[in-house]
């Protein structure tokens, strides 16, 4: 008997440890998207998801203005990854050049 990798897969992704991969990986491809939605076109291509550790997402900036600006709107993108990703464990953003 078949069964659809579409009902395989989350299972075994969980049973392998790598959910949280996986969702990371999301946040990585969706970011871009993110910001020009909340912040606008100007955003895009500014940064980067790196890493999650101990619920902070940290961000790699352009450089140190790009890191400052983002800062300033951490309470924004942080509401938006939370809704799109449904990452209610991130708790803070860190971003850095």
């Amino acid at each position: 008997m078949w069964i659809s990798l579409k009902k395989i897969l989350p299972s075994k992704i969980r049973s392998w440890g790598m959910e949280r991969a996986v969702k990371f990986y999301e946040i990585q491809q969706g970011w871009d998207n993110i910001l020009r939605d909340s912040l606008g076109p100007e955003w895009v291509k500014k940064s980067k998801p790196i890493k999650l550790i101990n619920k902070i997402l940290f961000i790699d900036c352009l450089n140190s203005v790009w890191a400052n600006e983002m800062q300033i709107k951490e309470e924004r993108v942080l509401k938006l990854v939370k809704e799109k990703f449904k990452r209610s464990e991130i708790e803070r953003i860190r971003f850095f050049s």
